[in-house]
């Protein structure tokens, strides 16, 4: 559906000159919906504005359903923008007008008659759950309901495409999840691809095929979200990552000598992670009973992506050393990533 091949964007500034997004080529898969995260200042705006040339590359190709976008000449262009919706971190919506006049705002020019702009307009907005918002202007709406808005407005012209610059960023962690379940709805109901530009984990986490994340203008990294969160590669992905799961803490308190990391002789304190789809087997019981050990789970983050659980466990583990050994052996046969953190094995 969308195809970047080695766009780049350069912004010239007093003196000096921002390489906003360098040499990046991607494909987005018609009916996914795929996820372009970063930091801020990473590129990733700039991006998702260069996908329907709301910004104009300096090198390199668009091509969006079959066109190429960069070829178009400013009437082409307009049209086949028509085909690609997008939303924003602060709505954009006309403060003057009701939702119903919002909605309908993107119609006026479409040659459909007034009644039918008027209908196409409140079946948007009672897909949005908002029919009973029609007559409130932005001011009276919550910022959940303005972004519901904003999304009936972007879905008035029947995209193929939706565009979503940092949607969720200025709404609550409930008003996210809302959200970003009404942007699922959408995808599924109505097959549009829909591409999310967002810094949160949590977005990407709940919503996301697929995700490439941004480093310096630079697509670092890009794949399946299950593969990316089990196994990522690239230093700023394993940064999320950590932000994300949690387990990270585990070093900080080691390092402070936190009580609950101080070990007796013959244990040691691992971190148990989850590297394969379906890893639903009740391995500390297994444990446990196999190799006649004690484990007492320090703290963990278990969550389901998709359908599958992700996540790991800190633990403390008592025992022969020689079970131990054959957990640690018998963890990454089961394809569980094992790292010792504090070993006292030796001082049994």
């Amino acid at each position: 559906m969308i195809t970047l091949e080695h766009v780049s964007k350069t912004f010239a500034g007093s003196g000096s000159s921002v390489h906003a997004v360098r040499d990046v080529s991607l494909e987005i898969h018609e009916g996914e919906i795929f996820g372009i995260m970063g930091f801020s200042g990473a590129g990733k705006s700039t991006l998702v504005r260069l996908i329907n040339l709301l910004e104009r590359p300096d090198n390199g190709r668009v091509v969006v359903d079959g066109r190429v976008l960069t070829d178009l000449n400013s009437r082409e262009l307009s049209q086949a923008r028509k085909k690609i919706g997008m939303i924003f971190q602060q709505f954009n919506l006309f403060a003057t007008r009701t939702a119903l006049q919002n909605v309908s705002f993107p119609l006026r020019y479409s040659g459909m008659r007034r009644d039918d702009i008027r209908e196409r307009a409140q079946e948007l907005l009672r897909f949005v759950e908002l029919e009973d918002k029609a007559d409130s202007y932005p001011s009276q709406l919550s910022g959940g309901q303005k972004q519901r808005v904003a999304i009936a407005r972007a879905l008035a012209s029947n995209p193929k495409i939706l565009l979503c610059d940092e949607a969720t960023s200025a709404l609550d962690p409930q008003t996210t999840t809302s959200i970003l379940h009404l942007l699922k709805r959408l995808n599924s109901e109505l097959g549009i691809t829909i591409v999310i530009i967002t810094h949160q984990m949590e977005v990407v986490k709940q919503v996301c095929n697929r995700v490439a994340v941004m480093e310096a203008g630079r697509v670092v990294e890009t794949g399946d979200v299950f593969d990316i969160f089990a196994n990522p590669q690239q230093p700023v992905t394993q940064s999320f990552v950590s932000a994300a799961t949690n387990l990270s803490r585990i070093h900080k308190l080691i390092e402070q000598d936190a009580p609950i990391t101080r070990v007796k002789p013959g244990e040691c304190i691992m971190r148990m992670k989850y590297l394969e789809r379906s890893s639903s087997e009740a391995l500390v019981s297994q444990l446990s009973r196999r190799y006649a050990l004690d484990l007492n789970i320090i703290f963990g983050s278990i969550e389901m992506i998709g359908e599958n659980p992700l996540g790991g466990l800190i633990v403390t583990v008592s025992g022969a050393p020689e079970s131990i050994n054959g957990a640690i052996q018998y963890l990454r046969d089961k394809n569980v990533e094992v790292e010792v953190l504090v070993d006292a094995r030796a001082a049994r």
